[in-house]
């Protein structure tokens, strides 16, 4: 072999070699460029994956508030319905304060009356001498025993007091006949409203009845208490006399059709 052939062969395991590297470079190019596209793609695919998992949670949480405040306002709802087969509280059907008083509310205070009875009224809520609403009323009055024939108005079990301005006014027929049958004096003031201020109730109260005495309070100062106690009965006393005074002047007169309004009746009619 001479030095040609081997400087040919030599040339030609270069160039084999350097295709060889060429060929490698080209592909190790290509296989990154691919892995490059792979990742971006991958990384693409995970982003889009974390996104919908966010949107899952999002709408999970928004579904879950408005879950609890459906809820929230079915459990208030609730609240306000009675439950069946419950008995309904006669104050929850009254229609707010009524144009007229009822046609029955007699006797009906004066002003000045007005002003005694809703201080009596502050009184016996301190004092704790008082019954409040038409169900607690009721069932107060029908404790008592029945009335005896010349007993005196002081010696009566309580004195019931009742707002005119209501409707409907069946919820409060039945208080005056209830009353003369156990020997109750009541009265009926004007605003429904003004009575349950009076009586320290957070709405207003159609019925309220007053007892001589109230119930002593724990830990607190007796002799405090007991003059309390000694000035509301004063007041009481004198409040069931009057009540009496005006059921003579203005229901005793109606039933014998001697009351000022009937006899003025009568005589625009002649």
């Amino acid at each position: 072999m001479g030095s040609s052939e081997k400087i040919d062969k030599k040339l030609k395991k270069e160039k084999k070699s350097e295709d060889k590297i060429a060929k490698k470079e080209k592909k190790d190019k290509k296989r990154s460029e691919s892995d490059g596209v792979k990742k971006e793609v991958k990384d693409k695919k995970k982003d889009k994956k974390k996104q919908e998992n966010l949107a899952r949670a999002l709408d999970a949480h928004l579904q879950a508030d408005a879950a609890a405040s459906s809820g929230a306002a079915e459990e208030d709802d609730d609240e306000k319905k009675p439950t069946a087969g419950a008995e309904i509280d006669p104050e929850d059907t009254i229609q707010g304060g009524a144009k007229e008083l009822v046609p029955f509310a007699f006797p009906i205070a004066d002003e000045k009356a007005h002003k005694k009875i809703y201080k009596l009224i502050r009184k016996g809520a301190k004092v704790k001498a008082i019954h409040r609403g038409v169900k607690e009323c009721e069932k107060a009055i029908k404790k008592c025993a029945l009335k005896k024939a010349g007993a005196s108005p002081s010696d009566a079990p309580g004195i019931v007091i009742i707002a005119g301005d209501i409707s409907p006014m069946e919820v409060i027929m039945h208080f005056p006949v209830l009353c003369e049958e156990h020997g109750v004096p009541y009265m009926f003031v004007n605003s429904r409203t003004e009575l349950g201020q009076s009586a320290c109730t957070k709405r207003a109260t159609s019925v309220v009845m007053l007892k001589p005495a109230g119930k002593k309070s724990a830990g607190g100062d007796a002799a405090m208490d007991e003059g309390e106690a000694e000035e509301y009965l004063k007041l009481w006393k004198d409040m069931s006399k009057n009540a009496t005074k005006e059921w003579t002047a203005q229901v005793e007169s109606w039933v014998k059709g001697i009351h000022p309004k009937q006899v003025a009746a009568n005589v625009r009619r002649s």
